[in-house]
């Protein structure tokens, strides 16, 4: 499972084993669900264009397995 954030494009991306269904949230410092989607595809992405800087968290749960990872907008990115 691997979560990277690409500064470049302003988007998150999220790669898994396929087949699987996986969760995937993005949430904000509180905890209020910014996106999400279930799917049992490889690959998920989340755009960050229009959120304010601040600390989010990707919360990735595949087969009982969760990750997460923090990241910062802004903040000299």
């Amino acid at each position: 499972m691997v979560i990277y954030h690409n500064i470049e494009d302003e988007k998150i991306y999220v790669k898994v084993p396929e087949g699987v269904a996986t969760h995937f949230q993005l949430q904000n410092l509180a905890g209020k669900i910014i996106a999400e989607a279930v799917h049992a595809e490889a690959f998920q992405d989340f755009d960050l264009t229009d959120l304010p800087e601040g600390n989010y968290f990707v919360i990735v749960n595949q087969d009982d397995v969760i990750r997460s990872k923090k990241i910062q907008i802004g903040f000299n990115d």
